[in-house]
């Protein structure tokens, strides 16, 4: 009879604590995707970015390179600030974004790095 209260109770206790466990897992919040610059929106980089950095070649495509050195030299700061800088954004890793640029030729000025 005491062994059935025990099982009853860490049945019991198993439940709360599976309970407590999904009700936690729901209660937290995805982040708040950030704004983009309404003029960055309207740019071609989401185009360049999957172009460049979401299909992954070994060596990114002319097309690629020569999109992303307009996009450095005139949109630097949509590109660094608005997607680049923001893993939320993409699902861009700091090699393959090393790799891009260096194959392309853009280098510490346009990489995000520099001024």
């Amino acid at each position: 009879m005491a062994h059935t209260n025990k099982v009853r109770a860490a049945a019991a206790v198993a439940t709360v604590v599976l309970f407590l466990a999904v009700t936690m897992a729901e209660a937290q919040s995805m982040p708040p995707m950030p704004k983009l610059n309404p003029v960055c929106a309207l740019a071609n980089l989401p185009d360049i970015i999957q172009l460049c950095y979401v299909n992954f070649d070994l060596k990114p495509s002319e097309k690629c390179c020569d999109d992303l050195k307009s996009a450095s030299s005139t949109q630097v700061t949509c590109l660094c600030d608005n997607f680049l800088a923001r893993s939320s954004n993409t699902s861009v890793t700091q090699a393959r974004y090393d790799i891009v640029h260096q194959s392309c030729g853009v280098f510490e000025k346009f990489a995000c790095k520099g001024t």
